[in-house]
């Protein structure tokens, strides 16, 4: 005959106290008069992403090499190792792809205005037929009323500066944070003949009037622009900023998430705080403009040979964006 076990364990002045069943991988087993199946993982039981954070420990059926072999009373078993919940967004697959786990991680880590008009739960159903629990996802109406929409519309923004102090410097290009230590720019930021060398990154503002108390400045740690960019070519004009410190992300500041797979999307918005126009002064505020994209013969079209564009448009490493009835850019 089979006899339970009971372990206490002390941690960090808790006492827990945990049932062991003496039972194989396998098996199958009860908690709470609800069926169940002993998982060697407890990756395989998908209610432990419930029952963990409330300290509510399902019964270990015996330990397989200091691994518990659990007591999952889900009706279906699942491989949560590829998968983050979030209590806004549901469900985040996650791939092979680094980048883009990068990117579900912050999303789930970080308050980004798109996880702000809906809450989703996960919760227990139970299934009579079959004395187990299905996994449900419930929805939720949800948002923080009063937010200026317009202002944290584009956290990822960054604003770059140059000059010999930073209280006066000169703001004069933009770039995207991708991570808690860099801005993505473009490669003919990182110096000028007129200011010098890039030496300032300033986060959290739609306005360049904005109070100082809103501004969150860093100093450019090292600057690394593409191994083949070579100015005043514009083919690989692009670079990394290493900020001197960890970004302090917030509800205005937040990295963006880097596009892996091919092309982006037909229309998009391009933002920045460029000139209003032809010899006009720079943006107060943000800029967004609304572009379509180009196909690759009006692109080579519009770009042929020049003397920044040896073999004119590259459609493997460039893409245009723009509008056909009048002329747009954040830079101008």
């Amino acid at each position: 005959m089979l006899r339970h076990k009971i372990i206490i364990l002390f941690l960090s002045g808790y006492c827990l106290t945990i049932e062991v069943l003496n039972l194989d991988e396998g098996s199958d087993c009860e908690w709470n008069n609800v069926t169940g199946k002993c998982v060697k993982y407890i990756y395989n039981c998908l209610s432990t992403l419930i029952d963990i954070p409330e300290k509510n420990y399902a019964p270990i059926c015996h330990f397989a090499a200091k691994e518990p072999v659990v007591c999952c009373t889900d009706c279906k078993l699942n491989d949560t190792r590829n998968v983050i919940f979030d209590k806004n967004l549901g469900f985040i697959q996650k791939t092979k792809s680094r980048v883009q786990n990068k990117c579900l991680e912050y999303i789930h880590r970080f308050d980004y205005t798109c996880k702000t008009g809906m809450g989703v739960s996960l919760y227990r159903k139970f299934n009579e037929e079959e004395n187990c629990y299905d996994m449900k996802l419930g929805y939720s109406a949800g948002g923080y009323g009063g937010v200026d929409a317009v202002r944290q519309q584009y956290p990822h923004m960054a604003l770059l500066g140059y000059g010999p102090d930073i209280t006066s410097a000169d703001w004069l290009c933009c770039g995207s944070i991708i991570s808690e230590k860099f801005i993505l720019t473009a490669g003919h930021c990182l110096s000028s003949s007129t200011v010098g060398k890039v030496k300032y990154i300033a986060l959290g503002i739609l306005k360049r009037t904005d109070p100082q108390e809103l501004w969150q400045k860093y100093y450019v740690k090292t600057a690394i622009p593409h191994p083949e960019y070579k100015p005043p070519s514009k083919y690989h004009d692009i670079a990394l900023l290493e900020t001197d410190r960890t970004i302090h992300f917030s509800y205005d500041v937040l990295p963006a998430c880097l596009h892996v797979v091919g092309l982006p999307y037909y229309n998009l918005y391009a933002t920045g705080w460029g000139a209003l126009g032809h010899r006009r002064e720079l943006a107060d505020t943000l800029q967004a403009v609304y572009v379509s994209q180009y196909s690759e013969e009006e692109c080579m079209k519009q770009y042929p040979v020049h003397r920044h564009l040896k073999y004119g448009y590259n459609h493997t490493i460039q893409m245009c964006y723009g509008d056909r009835d009048e002329p747009k850019d954040t830079c101008e």
